[in-house]
């Protein structure tokens, strides 16, 4: 087996683009590298689907190319891998659904992938995710468990598990995610990376199977915070072809210290004891860079009713998106899938409606919080990653589903934690078309800790030597 440069793959999207300009590495070698820590990284950490190894390699050879031309574009030979549920042109997109397996691969490329290709970037696989991107622990019943890089056995959070795990273990530059109601900051949280929500409508939604067109967005996820403005750069952008599409104005990076927005949950959000004590640890650091907390008041209502909310807005809309697979054999659904589109087909119109008014709340909530405060900032999820086979927390996205609700951009970014420990993340959460000062105050807080990418310490285990 080839070597792998684990430093080189660890190092983040802007170190690894400062190689490939200086002309110390083609991309070539670069995609080499990864495919070769790709298939070391599948028996145990299982985060791809489909990798097309020889496109990959074409492309970065076409990439070094440009290059040598004085053609290169901003993210010019860059390895970028995407989450199973949006189109890549040539390649099947699954969703992670057995009912998908065999569909006709796609036929275009999805416009934020589009904008990825057009930019350099060089496309190397699909990744894993949870069924039908419902659910946030990416145990695939039909593609195999995608498992925490930090720890295998344990989740990667979901349904980007494919996205997280990837990145932190250093088998892309950076990933696509998908975010309903956190599905791209959980994975961040628990995998010890980066991830932006953008703002709704900024990145294209066409072309991805939707699980709730209300909720659903596409986000980056890197090793570090500087890595998001570039990428956020390339992909956004109207789309007349997407009615979920907005043209949305990015604000420059808000000067001075912020007021920081500190919410009091209370018994409204069950936050574990070890995260509240990482979380209070960031708000210091927050504090000594200059920014006042500001003390906001507890939510009207729990945070679990507004996503259970959205989970009957998802479910609903499930039996839409996939309602010919589901008028066929349901024996290709999982059986937990079978009964929450079960449970979904027994509700009324006007449960359907009480949700949506439900979701609007929880927008409101969120409206008149950061009505108070430049940015919010809350734990990115109540607890870390939990192993496989034990009780699924009900609430990992309690704290995650208000921006996806109002449509607000959020982040999550790594709090510092002890050796040996599993990640746990800060979410920041800003005005629409803030994500310029909320990536600022993540790379400000990045390095006010003096972080550093590195792989995680089992990842020692099956790296290529």
């Amino acid at each position: 087996m080839s070597k792998a440069d684990a430093q080189l793959l660890s190092s983040d999207l802007t170190a690894q683009a400062a190689l490939l300009a200086s002309g110390a590495l083609s991309s070539r070698e670069l995609v080499q590298q990864q495919l070769t820590a790709i298939a070391a990284s599948q028996p145990v950490i299982n985060s791809y689907l489909q990798v097309d190894a020889e496109a990959a390699l074409a492309a970065a050879a076409e990439s070094d190319r440009r290059r040598g031309a004085g053609m290169a574009g901003p993210l010019e030979g860059l390895p970028v891998a995407v989450k199973d549920n949006i189109d890549v042109a040539g390649m099947i997109t699954t969703a992670g659904m057995e009912t998908r397996r065999h569909d006709t691969p796609a036929a275009a490329d999805n416009p934020a992938v589009a904008a990825l290709r057009a930019a350099g970037a060089v496309i190397v696989g699909k990744l894993n995710m949870h069924e039908a991107a419902m659910g946030a622990d990416n145990d695939n019943p039909f593609y195999g468990a995608c498992h925490n890089p930090h720890r295998p056995g344990y989740t990667p959070g979901g349904s980007s598990g494919g996205s997280g795990a990837a990145v932190a273990a250093g088998l892309c530059s950076a990933a696509l995610g998908t975010d309903t109601m956190g599905s791209v900051r959980i994975p961040a949280s628990y995998c010890g990376v980066v991830g932006l929500k953008p703002s709704w409508g900024a990145l294209s939604t066409r072309g991805t199977v939707a699980l709730c067109r209300r909720l659903d967005h596409i986000g980056p996820l890197t090793r570090s915070a500087r890595d998001l403005g570039v990428l956020l750069q390339v992909m956004a952008g109207f789309d007349a072809d997407c009615a979920q599409s907005r043209a949305i104005h990015f604000a420059p990076v808000q000067a001075g210290p912020l007021r920081i927005g500190v919410v009091d949950f209370g018994t409204a959000a069950e936050v574990a004891a070890d995260v509240q004590g990482a979380f209070e640890e960031g708000l210091r650091v927050l504090s000594g860079l200059g920014h006042r907390l500001q003390p906001l008041p507890a939510p009207q209502f729990s945070s679990g009713q507004a996503r259970r909310a959205g989970l009957l807005m998802c479910e609903a809309e499930m039996l839409v998106e996939h309602a010919e697979a589901w008028a066929g054999d349901r024996g290709k659904f999982s059986p937990l899938l079978v009964k929450l589109m079960s449970w979904a087909e027994g509700r009324s119109a006007a449960d359907l409606a009480a949700a949506s008014q439900l979701a609007d709340r929880a927008q409101v909530q969120l409206q008149q919080w950061l009505a108070q405060c430049d940015v919010l900032v809350m734990p990115t999820a109540p607890q870390r990653a939990f192993a496989f086979g034990t009780p699924v927390p009900a609430s990992q996205a309690d704290l995650t589903a208000y921006a996806n609700m109002a449509g607000n951009p959020a982040l999550s970014v790594p709090l510092p934690v002890a050796a040996g420990e599993l990640p746990a993340g800060m979410q920041l959460v800003g005005a629409i078309g803030t994500e310029k000062t909320l990536i600022a105050l993540a790379e400000a807080f990045q390095q006010a800790t003096a972080w550093q990418p590195a792989l995680p310490q089992a990842c020692n285990a099956w790296w290529p030597q």
